[in-house]
């Protein structure tokens, strides 16, 4: 009754100011009457917005008035067996659905004759939200109260016209699980790493955490256990396997009694002999320019960088210190470095290189190739004669290129010369942030050539002997450092980089989250075969969502319209849940009508209808039409 005292009074108000301006304030015009009736009625409108009323006989069609929230999380499943959470909620929602109460799920598919609880995570505020907007008046929650977002849950509950009542679900049990699990990279088999596992858990004292690799057991740690609602970061050696390639490790927590086991295991995948989104350098012919390239590139970018020299057909030696230095890797360990690197430098390219040494120069993504010749030069999009030697010296004027602010600052002139510089055939097609001259007076030519591709971005050099500019600290140190800082920062802005192969873009993908395709190019046709999900598609370029996939492990197949092979490997759907880390949420529940209450009909919201924000855009542009003839504005 007050609320209805004090809209009046209010509308009262607004409506008599609407008529004072028209009388008072406004010129006396013709109509204004009618005019000041409009605003009116507007302004009572937005008024009865704000106190937001609800009109009976507005109901949804099929919804009461009274709602049975059913969490149906993972959550819920935890706990002895016949004794969980949700066999108990399930028994008490079907009684308050045979009463006449409304069904809602929470995390879930609400059905109490359903298989058994779902979800991944337990959020209410959106439910209650809901059921204010659909008439609901009276809510009962049926959950564990593992709720995560209790904030957002008490700020619904002091504001939103409901009555909510909170039956906790189940008994106090115990649990241990893993939140997270981090595996690094290896550079070298055989070595030793520390992996990172967060474990949390309650009713237990203690935990062992084993780690595994490829299924073979790898590493093992006693654990104690943080306070319930905590996690711990747990450091556990481990020794990676042999051989190289891309590894997957799991990390398993035991405990005397477990009653919730989809948070048991954590899946991570690792790649040994290589880093993923590293930079690495590939050098095919002896020359000075990688011991001073790599050191300059991971400074100036950041990334972890791999270096190798080829020292026979079949085999390059890995670059670095000498205390670092692993064993000579043959070219299959080089490829998947290259194919899962950030960045790729392709050092001394020749045109008689063999077909697997070209394509890591024409590979997807972001890649400097430093060419040796002119055919070298034509395979990487750069039409050019044979390489004209001599002395070359840097031209002191920049042009306007992307690296423009990182060469502004050098002292280019009077540094050591360049050799062997390969001429376009055409200039004018060539993007050069660096010139050249012969012996200082002739024609300028291109230092390096920037190519901005659909498949991502490449920087071809068009010159040798960059290296004696950083042999010296000084003007020439200081002027190799700012090139190659301006190539690798305009390499690496560039976000939209296509993937090196057809691939998942993850390989461990979140329980309910869709599995994702990602595909190079947008034109070739990629056969994707997954057999465990029974997926055989054909994807063009871009990125795929296949939908949500059961948790498991999955392998994958992509084969080229020749029908040969791509890409292959496997990547995994994780079961994990963190829902039992938060202990059980508390609320003061508001009493509610007895299970037995008739329905009733008590309205909809007037916020949830769309006419009255119509009504009051006609009303308004009306007003604005009929101010405007009669000469106010």
């Amino acid at each position: 009754m007050i609320q209805v005292l004090s809209f009046l009074a209010l509308a009262v108000v607004v409506a008599g100011y609407a008529f004072w301006v028209y009388s008072r304030a406004e010129l006396p015009v013709r109509g204004s009457r009618w005019m000041a009736t409009v605003r009116a009625s507007v302004l009572v409108l937005i008024l009865a917005l704000l106190f937001d009323p609800r009109l009976p006989g507005t109901n949804q069609p099929g919804l009461s008035p009274h709602w049975v929230v059913l969490d149906a999380s993972l959550s819920m499943s935890a706990g002895p067996q016949g004794r969980t959470p949700w066999d108990l909620a399930q028994v008490r929602a079907q009684q308050l659905v045979d009463d006449g109460w409304t069904l809602v799920s929470l995390g879930g598919a609400a059905d109490p004759t359903g298989a058994g609880p779902s979800g991944s995570e337990t959020r209410l505020a959106p439910v209650l939200e809901r059921a204010a907007e659909s008439g609901a008046r009276d809510v009962i929650v049926l959950s564990d109260l593992r709720i995560e977002d209790v904030p957002s849950v008490r700020a619904a509950l002091e504001s939103l016209p409901l009555q909510v009542e909170f039956e906790a679900m189940g008994d106090a049990i115990s649990n241990v699980g893993v939140s997270s699990f981090d595996v690094p990279d290896a550079p070298r088999p055989g070595e030793e790493v520390v992996a990172d596992v967060e474990v949390h858990g309650h009713g237990n004292d203690s935990v062992t955490v084993d780690v595994f690799a490829n299924g073979a057991q790898v590493g093992s740690e006693r654990v104690i256990l943080p306070a319930p609602g905590l996690r711990r970061t747990v450091p556990v050696g481990i020794t990676v396997p042999g051989e190289g390639g891309r590894v997957r490790y799991s990390a398993r927590v035991s405990a005397s009694t477990d009653d919730f086991q989809s948070d048991d295991e954590a899946i991570a995948y690792a790649s040994v002999g290589y880093e993923e989104d590293a930079l690495v350098l590939v050098s095919l012919s002896p020359n000075w320019e990688p011991r001073f390239l790599l050191p300059v590139l991971e400074d100036v970018t950041g990334l972890p960088t791999l270096g190798y020299l080829r020292v026979g057909p079949d085999r390059f030696l890995p670059l670095g210190r000498a205390l670092e230095r692993a064993a000579p890797v043959d070219s299959s360990v080089v490829a998947q470095a290259v194919r899962d690197a950030e960045l790729v430098v392709v050092h001394g390219l020749g045109g008689s290189e063999d077909p697997w040494v070209t394509s890591l120069a024409q590979r997807p993504g972001r890649t400097v190739i430093i060419p040796n010749d002119a055919i070298a030069a034509e395979l990487v999009g750069v039409s050019a004669a044979a390489p004209r030697s001599g002395e070359w010296y840097a031209s002191g004027d920049v042009p306007s290129s992307p690296l423009s602010g990182e060469l502004a600052g050098a002292s280019l002139l009077g540094l050591p010369p360049l050799s062997d510089v390969i001429v376009p055939d055409v200039r004018s097609r060539i993007s050069a942030p660096l010139e050249l001259q012969f012996r200082g007076t002739g024609a300028p030519e291109a230092a390096l050539h920037l190519m901005d591709r659909v498949d991502g971005r490449r920087v071809v050099m068009l010159a040798s002997g960059f290296w004696r500019w950083a042999m010296r600290e000084g003007d020439g140190h200081d002027a190799y450092r700012r090139l190659w800082s301006g190539v690798a920062g305009w390499l690496l802005e560039d976000d939209d980089v296509a993937p090196p192969e057809p691939r998942p873009t993850a390989w461990v993908f979140n329980r309910g989250d869709a599995v994702r395709f990602s595909v190079p190019g947008d034109t070739v046709a990629y056969r994707v075969v997954v057999p465990e999900a029974r997926v055989d598609t054909v994807l063009t370029g871009g990125m795929t969502v296949f939908g949500e996939f059961p948790p498991g492990e999955y392998s994958y197949r992509v084969d080229d319209s020749a029908g040969d092979v791509v890409s292959q490997g496997r990547f995994d759907v994780s079961a994990a849940t963190a829902e039992l880390v938060p202990p059980p949420a508390t609320f003061d529940s508001v009493a509610v009508m007895a299970a037995s209450a008739a329905p009733g009909d008590v309205g909809r919201p007037l916020r949830t209808f769309a006419w009255p924000y119509l009504l009051i855009l006609i009303l308004l542009c009306g007003e604005w039409v009929f101010r405007r003839r009669s000469g106010l504005r």
